[in-house]
């Protein structure tokens, strides 16, 4: 089993440039044969563009000029922009028959494709696969919140965050405030607040092949000497106090990594992209308690494959050493020895390098429990937490958000989650 500690995220300022117009940039490129670039066909399926667009602290063209990585795919689709290098990708015969009803579901939306003959994922098709996947994910993980893709939907759209970074950021913002419907009850008021899960701009991601390209593109863009996956939080820099969230970035080089299996990479799109999600609830104001954010992580890529786990650790900590193959029956044996990390043990946790493995494995059962018994309850300690006075999400926010969602104590939830692991995990 591949194995790889991820590192926690960072924040830096960014300053945005508009992407030149598409057309133009693009081309006598060769027209991607999934969607054929055909305008009505992308529109009823999701997808905006191929780029250029803005991207990081920058825009893709620049980017890809800069790297001279000509190789770069580019996609944008309602919620994502996504640069892919990643090479083709033969389909195991063993599971061809899971790939095929992934990509029957694909082709209702992009008719070129022949779910029956495809044995390889070219780029191209890696490209449109990966923006569907995080699509869903993005639908699942807002569903977590109970929030209606309406709600968000009356917020500043990009074009808005765009035109108040070229002129006066507040007061252009405050005005378009005014204009807006109500927020639903509880929501946050600044008026920062994005329609994209609560971030002005959508979620990015670059996925390089190359081991040498993610090292130079973290040198040259972040100031990091390694080629190690990497959270970002890029932010606006304007004349009003600190730099305004912008958008969340995630990156990884497969070939650094290790990544052989296309479920690989499936996987730490899941678990990264994840979190970044959960960041970006309400904007990127307070960050999530460090076993909320591990567990959602988990949780997302469990489900997927169990084959492939990621461990966050603190910048320039070693991998984690060790790994468990199966979740449920790990943590059942915790709670039977009475050697399971407590709810408060959790809560009090400061820094990704403070979790060891059973920190992981329990925080993804701990998730897995308020999901699967209070969604309800779930729902509403997100937004405590991400929604309050002090901005923070210390031990005393923690337990006054469990206690309003859930009506527990750090102690009955504990007992509670203990009674349902033992009825609910296998012994083996």
């Amino acid at each position: 089993m591949l194995t790889r500690s991820l590192l926690p995220l960072l924040a830096v300022g960014a300053a945005l440039l508009l992407a030149p117009d598409a057309s133009a940039q693009r081309g006598k490129q060769e027209a991607c044969w999934v969607c054929k670039e055909d305008p009505e066909l992308m529109a009823a399926a999701g997808i905006v563009n191929h780029g250029p667009f803005v991207f990081f602290n920058s825009d893709s063209q620049e980017i890809q000029d800069h790297l001279g990585a000509r190789t770069i795919l580019w996609i944008e689709s309602t919620h994502f922009r996504i640069g892919s290098d990643l090479k083709d990708w033969k389909i195991p015969v063993d599971q061809k028959k899971l790939y095929r009803a992934e990509l029957e579901e694909l082709s209702k939306k992009f008719p070129a494709i022949d779910p029956k003959k495809t044995a390889t994922l070219d780029r191209p098709l890696r490209l449109h696969l990966f923006a569907e996947r995080m699509e869903k994910m993005y639908s699942e993980v807002v569903a977590l919140s109970q929030t209606a893709a309406a709600q968000w939907e009356n917020l500043p759209p990009e074009e808005t965050f765009l035109a108040a970074k070229e002129g006066e950021w507040e007061t252009f913002l405050n005005e378009d405030y005014q204009t807006r419907p109500p927020r639903p009850q509880g929501w946050a008021s600044w008026i920062e607040l994005g329609r994209f899960f609560g971030m002005p701009m959508k979620f990015e991601i670059l996925m390089f092949h190359y081991k040498a390209d993610m090292e130079r593109f973290k040198r040259d863009y972040i100031g990091h000497e390694d080629s190690h996956p990497q959270r970002w939080h890029c932010t606006w820099k304007v004349d009003v106090g600190q730099p305004k969230s912008r958008a969340m970035w995630f990156g990884f080089s497969s070939d650094a990594e290790g990544m052989k299996h296309d479920q690989h990479v499936h996987n730490a799109l899941l678990h990264n992209v994840g979190i970044n999600m959960l960041d970006a609830y309400m904007c990127y104001l307070v960050e999530s308690p460090f076993w909320l954010r591990i567990g959602l992580g988990h949780w997302l890529t469990q489900r997927n494959s169990p084959d492939y786990n990621f461990y966050d650790l603190d910048e320039g900590a070693g991998e984690m050493n060790a790994d468990e193959s199966n979740y449920a029956v790990a943590v059942r044996k915790l709670v039977v020895s009475n050697s399971a990390p407590t709810f408060l043990d959790l809560a009090k946790l400061s820094s990704f390098g403070e979790m060891g493995l059973h920190d992981h494995i329990v925080s993804w059962s701990k998730v897995h429990f308020l999901i699967e018994t209070n969604p309800d309850g779930y729902a509403r300690f997100l937004l405590a937490i991400k929604f309050n006075p002090t901005n923070s999400a210390n031990l005393d926010v923690q337990r006054e958000a469990l206690q309003s969602a859930f009506g527990w104590s750090f102690l009955s939830a504990e007992d509670a989650w203990k009674t349902w692991v033992l009825e609910t995990y296998p012994v083996k």
